[in-house]
């Protein structure tokens, strides 16, 4: 019984070959370099650089047949092409007389085979930037767009319809008047004919002398005059929407801007006058209330009235028994017995008697007096003073949200908006509310499991904790707050409002915290703020191991602080060797054979931490990737690091070229700290933690996996849909809808 085991173990620790150190230096010594002699090929490329800056058209036939030549002789030798032959004629191209020759001539060029990458790459990108070609694209887009629409929409209503094809018929019929309701909303223009608008004048533009310009002119001034009329209407709708909710100086700027495109419009005219109107009428009243002239409060004849005014103006004034005299002097009914009983009011919310304050003041607000029950009811009503009604009122109107959403669904706001009369709009609606009613258990199970969020009752319940800590409702909104940021997993929230937890639960939530903020301060990028995050760890949660973890990272933190932080990783020196070998890095090949015994470059590579040094990741003497790595630091010569620097981004330029995906973003720090290395100038660091980068450069396994996703060459997607609400399911084909260009943002 043992033996087996025995040789299992055995297998087992076969499995891990420890890493062995490497002998000597990681990176091998600069090479040295002899002095290059021109060949016969560059001598060919200087002369036909010179022969292309120079405009001779005989000099550069006579340059490119020396070239083909000397292309010719390598052949006939069995060496390797060159690649000047496409560099040479992309020269020629690129002296054309106006971009539309240009790009004919690189469309003749890609069809060459002998192609660099990179060449291609940049002569596919010049010739898919043809004004005409682009706005014949975003037309197609336009016209795919529509017809997908209503495609998806017939086949999503079908495939609804598989478990219950009695439901097919109406569910047809809903997706019908959906494309019809949704082809009646479309604007004038849509974004895509603005996108091509846009193309064709620029080609007009560039080639008003093109005989495809003339042709453009008619269909230009045909969209012009459609988007005119789209930001007329739209103007128009805006000042009418703006008049019904009261915003009259909103209403006037969308009514001037819908006759700035159509300077005649009737209806334009008598929104703008309607609404300067309302917004003079408007300024009128409120430089009206606000005009009162400044001065020493008046004289009252009342010596009660004027006692109950002293004590409301002294911090320690006796307002109760001032109001109790001025109501037994004005009995019930009295000039003053309302202004009397406000004061005792608020008397009783200094006393901190919350409660019979807020019952005082509803009682007022229904009063018969209408300037007290106007104050009344705007201090009870405003929820910065009265924080716990506001609480009580948002957790009273979450309960009906939800309970609407599971007896209505998605008409629980009423009709959807189509643009359409309002009638019209529910008549629509109809063929839903059979499909309504049946998802009532759904939406149940739903609201049961995933209840609508409690954002505002959790600001009212701070609210109320900021101003009343130990207020009559405190222990009842502490504890509220509790369990709601315990469901939402906010620990550090959480441990805050445990003080009134049993010791077991309150030690319990400072450790789940002590790691919520030990996890974001590591997550941060800079330095200083991560240093600073992490002894705030320490000091709020020293008894929890995170705290304690806190303290020690922060002590690594100060002992490993460099410069620099810029991370060349293995993955990206394998797929990017030149970076790795003598012209970049220079690391030694034994580092990158993946054979642990005579040491291995960590996954981590290699990092420029700052000056000339670098900071080499070694495998740990266990040979697993996992453990903590081995680390070096070296110092390179200015030559190599301006060499490494500029290797680096000349790669990350090309294989951005080559393919999207592997661009690396923009990072300035980054790009400062090579600049310096360039020129030699980075003896001096600059340890400021704002001048450090914390850029990687990564290979595109470690960025996407090991296998990329692509997107399939089939226009059809297969669906399967399931709706918990109405308790149904469905496949169907989907057409792929066209993608949005990078620049749609613009033609919104």
């Amino acid at each position: 019984m043992l033996a087996p085991l025995l040789l299992a173990s055995l297998a087992l620790a076969g499995c891990r070959t420890p890493a062995g150190s490497p002998l000597g230096p990681s990176l091998e010594p600069l090479p040295t370099r002899s002095v290059y002699v021109p060949d016969a090929a560059d001598r060919g490329a200087r002369r036909m650089a010179a022969a292309v800056l120079g405009g001779d058209a005989a000099a550069i036939g006579s340059a490119q047949a020396s070239l083909q030549a000397l292309e010719d002789e390598r052949r006939d030798l069995g060496e390797a092409p060159s690649g000047l032959i496409p560099y040479a004629q992309h020269a020629v191209d690129a002296t054309a007389r106006s971009d539309l020759a240009y790009r004919r001539a690189s469309r003749r060029l890609l069809e060459r085979r002998d192609l660099d990458p990179a060449l291609r790459r940049k002569l596919e990108i010049d010739v898919a930037d043809d004004p005409l070609e682009l706005a014949h694209l975003r037309l197609r887009d336009e016209r795919q767009r529509r017809v997908t629409r209503a495609v998806n929409g017939v086949f999503t209503a079908l495939g609804r319809s598989i478990l219950n094809v009695a439901a097919a018929p109406w569910r047809l019929s809903q997706a019908l008047v959906g494309i019809a309701v949704a082809e009646h909303n479309d604007a004038a223009i849509s974004m895509q004919q603005r996108q091509a608008l846009q193309y064709w004048k620029r080609f007009v533009e560039e080639h008003p002398t093109a005989p495809e310009s003339r042709q453009l002119l008619d269909r230009i001034e045909s969209l012009q005059r459609d988007w005119f009329e789209m930001k007329r209407e739209r103007g128009v709708k805006a000042a009418e929407r703006g008049l019904e909710l009261g915003q009259y100086a909103e209403a006037f700027v969308f009514a001037d801007r819908a006759l700035r495109y159509a300077p005649e419009d009737r209806e334009a005219i008598e929104l703008l006058a309607r609404a300067e109107a309302l917004r003079n009428r408007e300024r009128e009243e409120r430089a009206r209330s606000v005009g009162v002239a400044a001065g020493p409060p008046p004289e009252t004849g009342d010596p009660l009235a004027r006692a109950l005014l002293l004590a409301l103006m002294q911090p320690d004034g006796d307002v109760e028994g001032a109001a109790a005299a001025l109501l037994a002097a004005h009995p019930e009914g009295g000039p003053l017995a309302a202004e009397a009983r406000f004061a005792q009011a608020l008397a009783l919310g200094e006393r901190g008697e919350e409660d019979a304050m807020w019952q005082a003041l509803d009682s007022l607000a229904e009063g018969d007096d209408p300037a007290v029950a106007r104050h009344a009811a705007q201090l009870a009503g405003n929820v910065t003073q009265n924080p716990y009604a506001a609480f009580r009122k948002s957790i009273s109107d979450r309960r009906t949200e939800a309970a609407t959403f599971v007896a209505l669904g998605p008409l629980a706001d009423g009709a959807r908006d189509r643009n359409l009369p309002r009638p019209v709009e529910w008549m629509l609606e109809g063929p839903a509310v059979i499909g309504t009613l049946g998802g009532i258990p759904g939406r149940l199970l739903q609201t049961s499991i995933a209840p609508p969020p409690a954002r505002a009752p959790a600001i009212h319940a701070r609210a109320y904790l900021k101003r009343h800590p130990r207020g009559a409702h405190a222990p009842e909104l502490r504890r509220w707050l509790l369990d709601y940021e315990s469901g939402r997993d906010n620990w550090i929230g959480a441990y805050a409002l445990a003080e009134d937890s049993k010791p077991e639960e309150r030690a319990e939530l400072e450790r789940k915290a002590a790691e919520q903020a030990l996890s974001r301060a590591r997550d941060q990028e800079r330095r200083d703020i991560r240093l600073m995050l992490l002894r705030e760890v320490a000091n709020r949660y020293p008894d929890t191991p995170a705290g304690k973890r806190a303290m020690a990272l922060a002590r690594e933190e100060i002992e490993r602080a460099t410069s620099q932080r810029i991370r060349v990783s293995r993955g990206f020196l394998e797929e990017n060797p030149r970076v790795a070998g003598p012209a970049g890095l220079g690391l030694r090949p034994a580092l990158l054979d993946e054979n642990a015994r005579n040491g291995e470059l960590h996954p981590e590579g290699v990092m420029l931490i700052g000056g000339r040094a670098i900071e080499v990741a070694l495998l740990a003497p266990s040979g697993d990737s996992e453990d903590p790595p081995e680390r070096r630091r070296q110092q390179m010569s200015p030559e190599r690091l301006a060499r490494l620097v500029s290797l680096l981004e000349e790669t990350a330029l090309r294989n951005a070229l080559l393919d999207p995906l592997a661009a690396h973003g923009p990072d300035a720090d980054r790009d400062l700290f090579f600049e310096r290395a360039r020129l030699g100038a980075t003896d001096a660091p600059d340890f400021r933690a704002t001048a450090s980068s914390s850029y990687s450069f990564l290979g595109m396994r470690e960025r996407y996996g090991m296998v990329r996703t692509h997107e399939s060459i089939l226009p059809v997607d297969l669906v399967i849909q399931g709706s918990l609400p109405s308790m149904s399911i469905g496949a169907f084909p989907r057409l792929r809808p066209p993608r949005e260009t990078p620049d749609a943002v613009l033609y919104r």
